[in-house]
């Protein structure tokens, strides 16, 4: 059991002492610094509080796009790095370009990678751009996967 307030809170109280009582002491031209501080320690807390999991989903994700192709990568105990590595190349070098069934299969594999990236990154464009709430940690699927 960890000691109150937890180390999020801290983050939090730290985050809002330096933007509320710091930056306006600072001289204007390093105030853009403090700015810059002050969102990496959003984007820090937002990963450590972020739905857990979310890596290994889309590492299944791409796993089941393999295998519905019957070629996984098949080296034991580098999966995740093989799977996503072989996807990434894949994708560089055209390989789903063919079948548009595959192409949209990969993009919406993308698709939730992005906005599981942007939920930690950047969760106010998502909401600025009428993809989720700010605050909303439901998964978000393609037009694809609400097809199928």
């Amino acid at each position: 059991m960890r000691d109150l307030p937890r180390s999020l809170e801290l983050l939090a109280l730290a985050r809002e002492l330096l933007l509320d009582e710091l930056v306006p002491l600072l001289p204007p031209d390093r105030r853009r610094d403090a700015h810059l501080i002050a969102t990496v320690m959003a984007i820090t807390s937002r990963e450590a509080s972020a739905r857990e999991g979310w890596q290994q989903e889309i590492v299944e994700l791409v796993g089941e796009f393999y295998e519905t192709l019957g070629s996984f990568p098949s080296a034991p105990g580098d999966e995740e790095r093989d799977c996503l590595t072989r996807f990434a190349a894949d994708l560089r070098n055209g390989a789903f370009e063919t079948s548009p069934s595959r192409a949209a299969a990969a993009r919406a594999i993308l698709w939730r990678l992005t906005i599981e990236k942007l939920r930690e990154g950047n969760p106010h464009f998502l909401a600025a751009n009428g993809v989720g709430d700010a605050n909303d940690n439901r998964p978000i699927v393609a037009a694809s996967e609400r097809e199928q």
